[in-house]
């Protein structure tokens, strides 16, 4: 017997679960309805067999499309779940898919989630056992245009791994295959690069090692996540460091896996010469709770209703929509009747009293009983066939053109992001509005940007395209429109919008991350940078962009100068001094903050500042000593 899911975990039926309920009780009367024409000779065998025959495939469809939506929905919390820091209950929900799911696609992608948390705790043995699995694992044929992003993530995940544990050639093979493919996303060919440096690195070639970050800078600060980030960093600073410095006198570390380890340790365990230079990655949210909890009530009705009418796209009129599927059908009809009319027009007519000839077996016994259903069948087949191949086509143009704008070719990447956009498919569609929409928003365009969400939601315009997009394509839609409200002071449009989000798209698996996202724009915008500081207090693994990152680190400089030292002062300075396009994003979206940092008077200043607050520290800490000794006398 299955196992339950467990309902803390608060996973609701997938939206596609009615659309293929439709397709397992259409397809089961159409089964019904073939056997019974076969069975009671209404038609004979040549009309039944095909009916049959389409109606089990469609029902097998249904029930292969509900198993697999359940299956995402249960991945992908789990994935939100190891952001948000919460390992213990994500790898009860990846058992509960491992237990539940035949699908090898959800299998491959649990492999290299299971490899993903190995990682962070610093268990690389574990880690590379799960790559390899994730790797090595059978292809499903039915999600065959699916897989081939998720086999060259599982390569780069393991070239990383392998040159972590010392395996040159395995690395480099695994870095030549993911750098070839053409489904090699931007954080694909980011972390493949990072494996690169860490070769570089442990080969001791310091002047390959800095030519390497800088030709690829961009990827390896832009698309890394948050520890993978901090290592290029770690690396730059080791690059800078003189030969009398820190350099090669880490302190030796616990070798020991464990559940969290700190930046430091995790990049000891992955790099140990860089370790000593690791500097926290930007940490965990905290109190971005609110954002899904009481935004409800500190949200006004007003905003609570725009936000239900916006996450409710314009839908297509219902009888268009009904009449569209009622012509499909006849179609499908008509070209049944017209084959099994076709195969049968050999048959000599009967005439009253006159014994009917027997048929030719040739025609009679193997046409119309066997050709008939086996071209239904292929022409059943070549459709999913086609389909496949085309979203494939589909994919490899999206993936260079995200690509393109990865590697500072930006003009031909929204180019090509343009003419997808233009797509008759709607969800390949949305899918481009939303890569639009990120690209202008990195630019600081906002109101460009909330243009193009708007325009990806309206094509995800019948129940059929929100279905396929309830995954990641719709929230994501979402959690974007959402940080451009807070971006743009439409505080109770973004606050209402993400409560909206946590409510009907729980199982999103960067709802965490989105959540972190808006909360620091909407702590930044009001100007309370005290606040926003307070979002980032200890570290995590929620996977930031460079640009979030860097918010969070400068509303961390301004509310404490002292705490965060004169080093990173200076280096943020210098990242918004050389980074144009991350200051331009920076005063569009979060302006007051960037004033506050700005008023940080020279590095030295934050040295004296820091030592202020430890002497007055020190002072108190004695009067508190002092008052407890004469506490301790009186009595």
């Amino acid at each position: 017997m299955a196992r339950e899911l467990p309902a803390r975990f608060g996973i609701t039926p997938h939206a596609v679960r009615r659309i293929a309920n439709r397709h397992i009780l259409l397809g089961g009367v159409m089964a019904l309805t073939g056997a019974t024409v076969s069975l009671t000779g209404v038609g004979g065998a040549a009309a039944g067999l095909p009916l049959g025959i389409t109606g089990a495939l469609v029902a097998a469809i249904g029930l292969r499309t509900r198993a697999m939506g359940v299956s995402a929905q249960v991945v992908n919390k789990a994935h939100n779940l190891a952001a948000a820091g919460q390992r213990e209950a994500a790898s009860e929900l990846l058992d509960y898919a491992e237990q539940t799911c035949r699908s090898s696609y959800i299998r491959r992608v649990i492999d290299v989630q299971r490899a993903l948390a190995a990682m962070q705790r610093g268990d690389l043995a574990d880690a590379l056992r799960r790559a390899d699995a994730a790797v090595t694992r059978r292809a499903d044929l039915l999600a065959w245009h699916l897989e081939q992003g998720t086999i060259v993530a599982a390569h780069a995940l393991r070239a990383l791994l392998r040159a972590s544990t010392g395996d040159r050639d395995g690395a480099a093979a695994d870095i030549e295959l993911a750098r070839s493919s053409a489904f090699a996303s931007p954080e694909v060919l980011a972390r493949v690069e990072l494996a690169a440096a860490v070769l570089l690195e442990r080969a001791g070639d310091r002047d390959a090692l800095r030519a390497h970050l800088l030709r690829k800078r961009r990827l390896l600060v832009e698309h890394t996540r948050p520890r993978e980030r901090a290592l290029v960093r770690a690396y730059q600073r080791m690059l800078r460091a003189k030969a009398s410095s820190v350099y090669r006198t880490g302190t030796k570390r616990d070798e020991e896996p464990s559940e969290e380890l700190s930046a430091a340790d995790w990049a000891s365990r992955v790099s140990p010469d860089a370790a000593p230079f690791m500097r926290a990655p930007a940490p965990l949210a905290r109190g971005v709770e609110e954002l899904s909890r009481a935004a409800v009530e500190q949200a006004d009705a007003s905003a609570r209703a725009a936000a239900e009418g916006r996450a409710r796209p314009h839908r297509r009129p219902a009888m268009k929509a009904a009449g569209r599927r009622l012509l499909l059908w006849v179609v499908l009809v008509v070209a049944f009747l017209a084959v099994w009319q076709f195969l049968s027009a050999g048959r000599p007519p009967e005439a009253p009293g006159v014994e009917r000839l027997p048929p030719e077996p040739l025609v009679d016994s193997f046409a119309l009983v066997w050709l008939s259903p086996l071209a239904f069948v292929a022409m059943f087949i070549g459709v999913v066939l086609v389909n496949m191949v085309r979203a494939r086509k589909t994919s490899e143009r999206f993936v260079a053109a995200q690509v393109a704008l990865a590697r500072g070719d930006e003009q031909r990447g929204k180019d090509e992001l343009a003419a997808l956009a233009g797509s008759r498919a709607p969800v390949i569609a949305a899918q481009a509005h939303l890569s639009l929409a990120e690209l202008s928003e990195r630019r600081g365009e906002l109101t460009e940007a909330l243009a193009a969400c708007e325009a990806g939601l309206a094509r995800l315009d019948t129940d059929v395209a929100r279905a396929m997009a309830a995954d990641i394509l719709l929230p994501g839609l979402l959690a974007e429109r959402a940080f451009l409200f807070a971006a743009m002071d439409r505080s109770a449009d973004a606050r209402a919008e993400m409560a909206l989000l946590a409510e009907r798209y729980a199982s999103y698996p960067y709802l965490e991350k989105a959540r972190l996202r808006v909360a620091l724009a909407l702590r930044a915008r009001e100007g309370d940078i005290a606040g926003a500081a307070r979002l980032t207090e200890r570290e995590a693994d929620v996977p930031l962009n460079a640009r979030d990152e860097l918010l969070a680190d400068v509303c961390r400089a301004a509310a404490c100068p002292g705490a965060a030292g004169a080093g990173e002062v200076e280096r943020l300075r210098e990242e918004l001094r050389v980074d144009a396009a991350s200051r331009r994003w920076f005063a569009a979206i979060a302006p007051a903050a960037l004033a506050a940092f700005e008023k940080i008077g020279d590095p030295g200043e934050a040295e004296a500042l820091a030592e202020a607050e430890a002497l007055a520290e020190v002072e108190a800490s004695a009067e508190r000593v002092g008052a407890q000794a004469r506490d301790a006398g009186m009595a």
